[in-house]
């Protein structure tokens, strides 16, 4: 297997993110898959930025510990990124700008001195072109041809001008040819050539995936109130609002929001909005209005660190049960999770068919990590899932005798009464946040109450038909099965290949239904021999709730809430802690004294 990580990092402001996406996508073009992982403090400007991207010839989905080649942009990222490196890995960094005096580097680390600046200037660029004469400089040590960057700079680029086109691949030249002409290039392990007769991979963010997979649903009217990590939804579906003649509100807050997505769903076209954990804590009034009156909306919820402000550019998977109880009153909502792009993707699209047909509202829970993270995904992964409405009435009934409205809450066997949109003959009706009769007017009648809240709950038995069962990962008679949710799947899936690899006994089951729990996954959870809970939060949440649906009792978990998800070492660290007897719930943290909101080491 081919694979080799690398990263960039240096203060913001300076292409870090944009530079590790351009540096995927010069293999993708070759058949390649990539994930590119970015952190980043919540400033405008300053901190430290810094972007990983993995490169293999196998699906890959989530980032490593430790990089191979480092792009060091000033002192701090060679002093915060040196001691993670593998083996004979590299640091590219510039002496004149970020000297490495009295830094500890590794054995074994090969260093070049390249002059960043110096380079970038001399192609007629700026500060902003180091980035660029540090991917030529990667690209040479690897062996790796300048043509396919080049054309990713014109497709990049071309709209800016022919005179910025120029600069950049000028940029990268002198950065190749510098390492060319002043080092030993076979002294540096890692290789890739490009794939022949490789296929071009798709590369997109779980936040893109979701988005796209929301305008092949269908989706007319999208809302939202940009809030981090779900502001990228707002600015993908602006930027495709004429193109698919969609609605899309960039409203003043994110009550509005979800009032107007409920709003329009009502009017009977497909509605969407987005946020995350302080958003959605504004949204949950109207979310409970929406499964009053059995208005089918999609609400994407992107977790970050909580609770409040917390910290708004890491991640977390702890609002699990929040979106699971959100709003007061008991009333039926699904909660889907998807784990990588293509989950997202189809998934998506599963969310509108379940809202339309069951009248309710559905959840996407992402998270940060996700949203943001990007990966390569085959197009034979993206599904085009038939479009369902469920028991819509467009075209014009007989007309209602006078003072009479329409039974739109009609009592049936599964739960689902007929919807007709405003306007269709003999269909009139209100709908508001009150209980009601049949007829839609509201009521306080005791027996009524309970007739609506059976009717609302019936649907459980059709809707669990749609929930997809847990993929199971590993072999099946394992020992020891990893249960996890959400993004954490590849993480997951991962650190079992590694760990069934030292001849341990392990699999793994990831949950993208989560709420309603399917029927099926609860004859597999208790099939296993013996399960641990893989979670990115402090409480062990989707644990606890499989505890209480499932009966289900965890020998172990492996939790992480500093900020950061988890990688697959610390699963596979966690996971021999467990089997080892020297530890029943791990903890993760980074024992380091990085501090990237200030750039700086805690001493």
């Amino acid at each position: 297997m081919a694979e080799f990580i690398w990263k960039i990092g240096g203060e913001a402001g300076f292409g870090i993110m944009g530079s590790g996406l351009l540096f995927g996508k010069v293999f993708t073009r070759t058949g390649y898959y990539a994930h590119v992982y970015a952190e980043y403090p919540s400033l405008i400007k300053g901190g430290h930025n810094t972007t990983q991207v993995r490169i293999s010839d196998t699906h890959t989905f989530s980032p490593r510990l430790t990089n191979d080649l480092v792009v060091a942009l000033n002192k701090f990222a060679v002093e915060a990124h040196a001691p993670h490196m593998s083996s004979n890995g590299g640091i590219i960094y510039d002496s004149k700008d970020s000297g490495i005096e009295g830094l500890k580097i590794p054995p074994g680390i090969q260093l070049y001195d390249v002059p960043l600046l110096e380079l970038a200037q001399k192609a007629g660029g700026d500060m902003l072109m180091r980035n660029t004469v540090a991917m030529g400089a990667s690209l040479a040590l690897l062996g790796y041809p300048l043509d396919y960057f080049n054309t990713i700079i014109k497709e990049m680029f071309g709209r800016k001008g022919g005179e910025i086109v120029d600069i950049n691949i000028n940029a990268a030249k002198n950065g190749y040819d510098y390492i060319m002409q002043n080092y030993d290039v076979s002294k540096f392990p890692h290789k890739l050539r490009p794939r022949e007769g490789a296929v071009r991979k798709l590369v997109m963010t779980g936040n893109e995936a979701i988005s796209a997979g929301a305008i092949q649903a269908g989706v007319k009217f999208f809302a939202a109130y940009p809030m981090t990590p779900a502001s990228s939804i707002l600015h993908y579906m602006a930027s495709k609002e004429l193109e698919h003649n969609i609605v899309v509100k960039h409203c003043e807050d994110e009550i509005a929001a979800m009032n107007m997505a409920i709003g329009a769903s009502f009017a009977g076209v497909r509605s969407m909005t987005s946020t995350s954990g302080g958003g959605f804590s504004l949204k949950v009034e109207a979310l409970g209005m929406a499964a009053m009156s059995e208005t089918p909306v999609v609400v994407v919820l992107s977790q970050r660190t909580g609770p409040s402000t917390g910290m708004p550019t890491w991640t977390e998977q702890a609002d699990l049960r929040f979106a699971i109880h959100a709003s007061q009153g008991d009333f039926l909502r699904v909660v889907l999770a998807p784990g990588d792009v293509a989950e997202a993707y189809n998934l998506t699209q599963k969310a509108f068919n379940i809202a339309e047909k069951y009248q309710l509202p559905v959840i996407i829970l992402s998270d940060k990590f996700l949203s943001e993270s990007y990966s390569t995904a085959d197009s034979t992964e993206l599904q085009k899932i038939p479009i369902e409405r469920g028991k819509i009435i467009t075209e014009d009934m007989k007309p209602l005798p006078p003072q009479e409205k329409f039974k739109r809450y009609e009592i049936t066997a599964d739960g689902v009464s007929p919807r007709p949109f405003p306007g269709v003959v003999g269909g009139e009706h209100i709908s508001s946040s009150y209980e009601h009769w049949e007829n839609t007017f509201s009521t306080e009648h005791f027996e009524t109450r309970k007739k609506m809240v059976d009717k609302r709950a019936r649907k459980i038995a059709l809707l669990e038909k749609e929930l997809g069962t847990p993929t199971q990962h590993g072999p099946s008679d394992a020992q020891i099965t990893l249960v996890c949710w959400g993004s954490q799947k590849h993480v997951v899936f991962e650190a079992v290949d590694i760990l069934n690899a030292e001849g341990k006994s392990v699999n793994a089951l990831h949950f993208a239904y989560v709420h309603p729990l399917p029927r099926k996954a609860i004859s597999m959870l208790k099939a296993a021999k013996k399960l641990v809970i893989v979670e990115n939060n402090s409480t062990a949440q989707f644990g606890g709730y499989l505890k209480e649906h499932a009966g289900v009792s965890f020998v172990g978990s492996i939790l992480r809430y500093d900020g950061r998800q988890l990688f697959p070492e610390n699963v596979c660290s966690g996971v021999r802690m467990i089997l080892e007897g020297k530890e029943k719930d791990v903890q993760v943290v980074d024992k380091e004294p990085v501090e990237f909101y200030t750039a700086s080491f805690v001493r």
